[in-house]
């Protein structure tokens, strides 16, 4: 582990190195550049992003729409593999080859936050008497700082998690009483112990699931008002009101692991996890809703019903007022083209409207981002033969702006700490020394990520 740590903190400091500063006022506004690149007349707007299969083919097809659509501006997508391998490579690039936007998932923007590589969307978006876009208030304090937008979230879904309801069913349990996670971990112990599937949990292997629980909870997991104020500086799993809550959080991960009761970590989710609930063998899935179509199809095959319940917070005296957003985020990088700059403005405006959202929750399962699209005719027919979404949108009615995920500026560190304590702890290891280990891990990133942006 410490060797491991060793060549991370090597990675991160050489990606430092080529940081262009560390927050929104941290550097004098860089000279910019006189005229964009064109071809045929139009002005470029270089699009680096991270899609690859039928998700690709769909951008790819909006691009040509907004291409044709009007003769100032013209798209030209670049994929740059996944985010992480995405963000070092904006980090490394010379700021006369970076793009004029790119896409990323709504758990790294404090990554672009921090970076210095980010053109605030507010500004543009204050300077556009059409932009007409009231996005939800929980996207709101994810994408964006006092309510100012960082980022312009292009897909909404909603952590949670998805059931076999013939198995609730026939354990008597009610998966909408499961607000929080000791009353998901009792019901995955009645499950399993009472013979009604195999196993009682699983989640889509990530380290995003516990803060967001812990940020339902009320809680923050990093200091400096949870990265809104300043760059952190330690996470706090290990101490204050969060301590007691993150140590059992994991002892009852290991307490189910040590059962059996847990499906394997690492397994996928679309070709094991989702097949193995369809066939009832497993009760639950901590994942996002934008597997609906994925468990659609695979419920219709073997007869079953499903359903989702939104994140749970840790406990039952947890605040449960918010909820964190997942899902993906455009990014107006500054590349000293503002005309560029405009332009991918203008693509996002085009993409985040009601008609292409619409087609890109089919493709996707998001939900919708605002409600000019909820209240569409389309999506209320779609409601009237959907059997949780309704439920999905009336609890997001009713929360605030309370829970974001941390801004932090390393999560390709912070996030995948987590991750491989929750592993740790379902095959066997100590949880507190797993708690610890994932600690010293987190505040080494931010130590040396610190030390060169202040």
């Amino acid at each position: 582990m410490k060797k491991l740590l060793m060549v991370l903190c090597v990675l991160l400091l050489a990606v430092c190195l080529f940081a262009q500063g560390g927050s929104e006022d941290s550097a004098p506004e860089p000279e910019q550049k006189a005229a964009a690149p064109t071809q045929d007349g139009k002005i470029i707007v270089p699009y680096w992003r991270c899609y690859t299969g039928k998700s690709a083919e769909f951008v790819d097809g909006i691009i040509e729409e907004f291409n044709a659509s009007q003769d100032k501006y013209v798209v030209i997508p670049e994929y740059n593999g996944g985010y992480y391998d995405q963000f070092a490579k904006l980090m490394a690039t010379d700021r006369e080859n970076l793009p004029a936007m790119c896409n990323s998932s709504s758990e790294t923007v404090g990554s672009y936050l921090h970076s210095g590589l980010v053109k605030y969307a507010q500004d543009f978006i204050d300077a556009d008497s059409t932009w007409s876009y009231n996005f939800y208030g929980n996207l709101v304090s994810t994408y964006g700082i006092n309510g100012r937008l960082v980022g312009i979230p292009l897909g909404f879904s909603l952590s949670g998690f998805f059931y076999n309801a013939d198995v609730m069913a026939k354990a008597g349990i009610d998966p909408y009483s499961l607000t929080s996670f000791d009353r998901v971990y009792a019901a995955a112990l009645k499950i399993c112990e009472g013979g009604y599937a195999k196993y009682g949990l699983a989640e889509e292997h990530s380290g995003i699931w516990a803060n967001y629980c812990f940020h339902r909870e009320g809680l923050y997991t990093v200091d400096n008002n949870n990265g809104v104020d300043a760059l952190p500086t330690k996470c706090l799993y290990n101490e204050g009101p969060l301590k007691e809550i993150c140590f059992n959080y994991y002892k009852e991960w290991a307490d189910l692991g040590a059962k059996g009761y847990v499906y394997p970590v690492g397994s996928k989710i679309k070709t094991d996890l989702i097949p193995a609930m369809g066939a009832g063998d497993l009760a639950m899935i901590i994942t996002t809703n934008s597997y609906k179509s994925t468990l659609q199809q695979v419920f219709e095959q073997t007869g079953g019903n499903y359903g989702f319940v939104p994140m749970f917070s840790a406990t039952d005296n947890g605040k449960q007022t918010g909820f964190c957003s997942s899902g993906n985020g455009f990014f107006i990088i500054d590349n000293g083209y503002p005309e560029q700059q405009q332009g991918a403005f203008e693509f996002i405006k085009y993409f985040d409207s009601p008609s292409v959202q619409l087609r890109w929750m089919a493709q996707t399962g998001y939900l919708p981002m605002y409600d000019a699209v909820a209240q569409t005719p389309e999506y209320q027919e779609i409601l009237k033969t959907d059997n949780y979404t309704a439920k999905v949108l009336e609890a997001l009615g009713k929360s605030d702006t309370s829970a974001f995920y941390a801004f932090t500026a390393v999560n390709n560190i912070y996030s995948p700490a987590g991750a491989t304590c929750l592993e740790a702890v379902i095959n066997g290891a100590d949880v507190q020394a797993s708690i610890d280990q994932m600690c010293e891990t987190i505040n080494e990133a931010f130590k040396m990520y610190n030390l060169t942006n202040r």
